[in-house]
């Protein structure tokens, strides 16, 4: 059974069509989602109507995503974000109705697939919205989880370790990558325990135009995508 593995969006809707457009092609049993829809950049109800659009999708919350639902009731949650991140949240406050509000609000923590011995976390096991778990990250704890396979989001960067008993996956980040490359997802298959981590391509000039254009003025969300290699050819 072929699965397709995505996370962390963050709103980058030039980036999500183009991996939206290949998710379909591969024709999957099964997709998995593994968290934040929501935060850095702006088209986030967008790509909720495009997962809502995905056959067989499973989707669990992300930290953003929870963390935006806290805002809306907490002024200083608001602002705090704002500051450190950018006007994402704002935008999304204005523009969210009560259809994509419930899309949040009903997101699960986790996912698990026991006939598979599969799980799924945004961040991790033991803390699953906020631990990061990367590609260095001491990982002897894994082998004493029930499971034979565990996808993780968070770190926006790509992961694939085999240990004795257990392998852990991160797909990497399909709208902000942070390890140099163009943004990715993952292919599974079940059976033969086959893993293809594949980067695509996008404009990245027209979401830093629509950066510019909301007069976001947080300079993180341009600096990120400057880490792309080659995304000026």
């Amino acid at each position: 059974m072929k699965l397709g593995i995505f996370a962390d969006i963050h709103g980058n809707l030039f980036s999500f069509e183009n991996i939206y457009r290949e998710l379909k092609k591969e024709k999957c049993a099964r997709y998995l989602f593994l968290g934040d829809i929501c935060g850095y950049y702006y088209r986030q109800t967008e790509i909720m109507d495009m997962l809502a659009d995905l056959p067989q999708l499973e989707i669990i919350a992300g930290n953003h995503d929870v963390l935006f639902l806290k805002s809306l009731e907490d002024e200083k949650v608001m602002r705090n974000y704002t500051d450190k991140y950018g006007l994402s949240f704002q935008f999304l406050q204005e523009t969210i109705g009560p259809t994509h509000l419930d899309f949040l609000r009903n997101l699960p923590g986790e996912f698990h697939w026991d006939t598979e011995g599969i799980a799924a976390f945004h961040g991790s096991p033991w803390d699953p919205l906020e631990e990061y778990i990367y590609p260095g990250s001491p990982m002897e704890r894994f082998t004493k989880l029930p499971f034979k396979l565990v996808f993780l989001g968070h770190t926006h960067h790509p992961m694939d370790i085999k240990l004795q008993n257990i392998r852990v996956i991160n797909p990497g980040s399909a709208g902000q990558p942070r390890n140099g490359e163009w943004p990715t997802y993952a292919l599974y298959d079940t059976r033969t325990q086959e893993l293809q981590i594949k980067q695509v391509h996008y404009n990245v000039l027209g979401l830093m135009d629509e950066i510019k254009k909301r007069k976001d003025e947080n300079p993180y969300l341009i600096q990120v995508l400057h880490r792309i290699k080659g995304w000026q050819n």
